[in-house]
């Protein structure tokens, strides 16, 4: 951690960019490591021949969910582009949380519970409106990733929950080093505090969770509009008035 002038505990700064290019050169320096993205890949496109040709038993359905195999592929130009970045962030859930396991390794080593609790507290209403527009995020990237919010694509939103957790419990995720970096371009150069941090982030996975609630209602954009309500609402509530940080 460290303090600003006013004496106010941040977040130290984020390799942001350098990680995300690390994460990909260990790839590249052990192409072993491709295989599971390379089945992962199959599999997408094995499920998705098979969706084309209208082959959809439950047996399919279930593993097109599991592997968010169709992502945003049927619902137009804009529901492909969002599709694809859905895909990348479910390879990285994959690579990064399921494969480890496999191999006996622990994915969240090095979590801290301290930074779930404050993650969940609320002092006032920044604090709420933190949550609030981490929420509306969630939803509006949900919605972007699965095209048209059907429950078949709703594992987005389990993964958006499960990376929002151990980028809440971790300081040197990937995610959150990548978050922090996007809200010191953002803030011209101001250093999130670490509470701010967990309340965007926890309200991220409950805005993941709640859009995997609101798939199972028929309607292709309810979670945009209701994520653009949630993030405007929190972003007028932090200027209307803001509150008094506090540390970690």
């Amino acid at each position: 951690m460290a303090v600003s002038a006013a004496g106010v505990t941040a977040e130290p700064p984020a390799a942001g960019l350098p990680d995300f290019l690390e994460y990909f050169k260990r790839f590249l320096r052990d192409p072993r490591q491709l295989v599971p993205i390379l089945v992962l890949a199959l599999f997408w496109l094995i499920l998705s021949l098979l969706a084309a040709q209208r082959i959809n038993p439950w047996p399919i359905k279930i593993l097109s969910f599991l592997t968010f195999a169709q992502g945003g592929m049927y619902c137009g130009v804009w529901g492909a582009v969002g599709g694809i970045f859905g895909k990348a962030v479910f390879a990285y859930f994959f690579s990064a949380l399921l494969m480890p396991l496999f191999s006996g390794k622990n994915p969240f080593k090095g979590m801290a519970l301290k930074s779930l609790a404050s993650g969940l507290a609320l002092q006032g209403l920044t604090a709420a409106a933190e949550l609030i527009s981490g929420a509306g995020l969630a939803l509006i990237v949900f919605n972007f990733f699965t095209g048209n919010g059907s429950p078949v694509n709703s594992a987005a939103g389990i993964v958006g929950l499960l990376l929002a957790l151990k980028a809440l419990f971790s300081r040197g995720d990937l995610l959150r080093n990548l978050a922090l970096t996007a809200a010191n371009k953002l803030s011209r150069g101001k250093t999130p505090t670490p509470l701010t941090v967990n309340r965007v982030i926890a309200g991220y996975g409950a805005g993941s969770a709640l859009g995997v609630l609101l798939s199972f209602i028929s309607y292709p954009y309810l979670a945009y509009i209701l994520g653009a309500l949630l993030l405007t609402a929190g972003v007028v509530f932090t200027r209307v008035r803001p509150g008094k940080a506090v540390p970690a």
